[in-house]
């Protein structure tokens, strides 16, 4: 199912409208980053093209120490744009986590008693925190490299335009071919997400059961939950997803609820 771009903006917009400083930015930061990326290049090829054509020593001094000083430059704008990027992410999400529990608290008993604490723990800090993992490396790695490959196609119309066409026609071609290989990895990552939390829950539930068992029994509790465990994950992994959760995965073995 694809979500509509009006529900992403609408969820970008609630979580990082209260941000809008460090929003602001992390965008200046992730433009001077870029143009430094682009303009260091131009120094080298500067100072190539006058040691090739024998120019003055005191330029090509200049030139080196000009490519070095912009490099410091940039490294430090591009930690600077990371720990934004970090920091934002964190706020964003943890206020997404705040609004998930209370959704989750204000369900009724019956979703509670299909879902089981560990499962809910892991949705509301598992998935939130590869949310906040996925926004921070999404600023700094994907929005800024394409920022940077329009740069650097600008730059290569300007300078030599057969060479910017010929990359422009692989980029676009590169660019159609990534989105639309992009659906492949949505429907096993999602199950994937399932498994996670369920996984999660089992282990609470196999980890809080034996607590009044003795010593005997939770052992026997224990090895009868990893082989349940190991049997739903194998049947998962060759693409047959079990209708039952991870408690309920073994017919033959069922927990004592925890008093």
């Amino acid at each position: 199912m694809r979500i509509p771009l009006k529900d992403y903006r609408e969820l970008l917009w609630r979580y990082l409208a209260p941000q809008r400083i460090r929003v602001l930015l992390l965008g200046l930061l992730l433009c001077a980053d870029i143009a430094l990326q682009l303009i260091n290049p131009q120094f080298l090829r500067t100072f190539i093209d006058t040691i090739t054509s024998s120019g003055p020593q005191p330029v090509l001094l200049g030139l080196a120490i000009l490519f070095i000083i912009v490099a410091l430059v940039q490294q430090l704008v591009t930690i600077a744009a990371t720990y934004i990027s970090e920091r934002l992410a964190w706020i964003a999400t943890n206020a997404l986590r705040a609004d998930l529990a209370l959704h989750l608290v204000r369900m009724d008993m019956s979703f509670h008693k299909v879902h089981t604490p560990g499962e809910m723990i892991e949705r509301v800090d598992g998935d939130v925190t590869n949310m906040a993992n996925f926004f921070s490396q999404f600023v700094i790695k994907i929005l800024g490299g394409l920022l940077l490959l329009l740069g650097i196609l600008v730059i290569l119309w300007y300078t030599e335009w057969h060479v910017g066409l010929a990359l422009s026609v692989f980029a676009i071609i590169a660019l159609i071919s990534i989105n639309a290989a992009r659906g492949i990895a949505i429907k096993p990552w999602k199950a994937f997400r399932q498994t996670s939390a369920e996984l999660f829950g089992f282990w609470r539930s196999a980890c809080a059961a034996p607590r009044t068992s003795a010593p005997a029994e939770r052992s026997r509790i224990l090895c009868a939950a990893c082989s349940c465990l190991h049997a739903n994950v194998s049947e998962r992994a060759d693409g047959h997803v079990s209708s039952h959760p991870f408690p309920g995965a073994c017919p033959s073995f069922s927990l004592p609820r925890p008093i």
